[in-house]
């Protein structure tokens, strides 16, 4: 009886190890879950521009890209090398906003991500180049915001502070934080 027993066990703790052996052998599973949840774009382009009108016909904004793909299914759209162009109601460009990357959703927000370098466009402004390496922009509102650090800088000034909120059709900026201000009266 023991024997028989004995063997039992044998057979029982050899079949537990088989079992435990390979279903928890996960070595090459960590692969494929990467690549199932890789997604392909719908669609791409090279040298993407678009162009955003208003009621009226005027066109208000322009979107320019090197490279673009789009995802249907969650609905953004991945640019590399974005510039963001608005327009006045007098047909000229006021401000030009570019980065290395970029990411415009379906409900027109644009996220743009590293060297991103804003350009007052204008010739009397105070306030010529705004950096920062994150800023999301509200299309349809036409209003900027970042959270990260920032640098503005004119003819005569440069300002250092965090965070930035902007009115585009205003032509407002307020900074968040002020870190520092240096004035170079001519």
């Amino acid at each position: 009886m023991s024997r028989r027993v004995a063997l039992l066990l044998l057979i029982l703790f050899g079949a537990v190890i088989l079992l435990l052996w390979r279903p928890f052998d996960r070595s090459d599973a960590g692969d494929t879950n990467v690549q199932s949840r890789k997604m392909t774009p719908d669609f791409t382009a090279s040298g993407l521009k678009t162009r955003l009108y208003e009621s009226g016909g005027r066109l208000a904004h322009q979107v320019t890209a090197e490279h673009m793909s789009h995802y249907i299914q969650i609905g953004l759209t991945e640019l590399t090398n974005p510039v963001y162009s608005v327009y006045t109601d007098e047909r000229e460009a006021t401000w030009q906003v570019s980065a290395e990357q970029g990411t415009l959703y379906d409900d027109q927000t644009l996220i743009l991500e590293r060297n991103v370098e804003i350009l007052a466009l204008q010739p009397d402004t105070s306030i010529k180049r705004v950096n920062t390496d994150y800023l999301v922009i509200d299309i349809p509102a036409e209003t900027m915001n970042t959270d990260y650090p920032v640098t503005i800088s004119g003819p005569q000034i440069a300002v250092q502070g965090h965070g930035l909120s902007a009115d585009l059709y205003a032509e407002t900026m307020e900074l968040k934080r002020h870190v520092k201000t240096v004035f170079n009266p001519r």
